[in-house]
């Protein structure tokens, strides 16, 4: 009997985590649905940018968020959330490459990264940074923008959460928020 209820239990705990499942992917759908319409009659592309991270942040319950986008051979901060407090420490001038630091490596590889992977190949100025400021520096995720298989830019997202890990999932979502900033360039 104490089985059946544990069985119970666990069965009706499933079902309302599917739920909350179902629920959160339906949100995203409706919010990468306005986006997608913003980008359409956009007007003022940094506009578009800002809703696009801004909203990153909401739907994954991050902390920051910033475009990078490609001028010369370096990528620089576009846009970012409020919250993202953009000193040279944290957004140090990066070279394009692979290897060459976070977003310089996936925009070269145009292959997202996030957790430990992506923490090695942080900036030493941004690693410093994290680590002053007691920060998990793998709670980070970043993906490409590109535009006809280029890559223009990248999509940057940390959290403060001691722990945090992006899900595959969640990642993915990254990747079509970025595919909705490339169109808006």
């Amino acid at each position: 009997m104490n089985d059946q209820r544990k069985t119970k239990k666990q069965l009706l705990e499933d079902l309302q985590r599917e739920r909350e499942r179902s629920e959160q992917a339906e949100e995203r759908s409706l919010v990468l649905q306005e986006v997608s319409k913003r980008v359409a009659a956009a007007h003022d592309t940094d506009d578009v940018l800002y809703l696009i991270v801004n909203e990153a942040v909401r739907l994954l319950g991050t902390s920051i968020a910033t475009i990078h986008l490609l001028e010369g051979n370096t990528l620089v901060v576009r846009v970012s959330t409020e919250f993202a407090i953009i000193t040279p420490e944290f957004a140090p001038v990066v070279e394009v490459g692979e290897g060459k630091y976070l977003t310089g490596h996936v925009m070269a590889t145009q292959k997202p990264l996030s957790g430990e992977e992506a923490a090695k190949l942080l900036h030493p100025q941004v690693l410093r940074a994290f680590e002053e400021q007691s920060r998990d520096p793998a709670a980070i995720a970043t993906v490409p923008l590109l535009a006809n298989d280029q890559s223009i830019g990248t999509l940057f997202v940390a959290d403060l959460t001691q722990g945090r890990r992006f899900t595959e999932d969640e990642v993915s979502l990254l990747s079509a928020f970025a595919d909705q900033a490339a169109l808006a360039l």
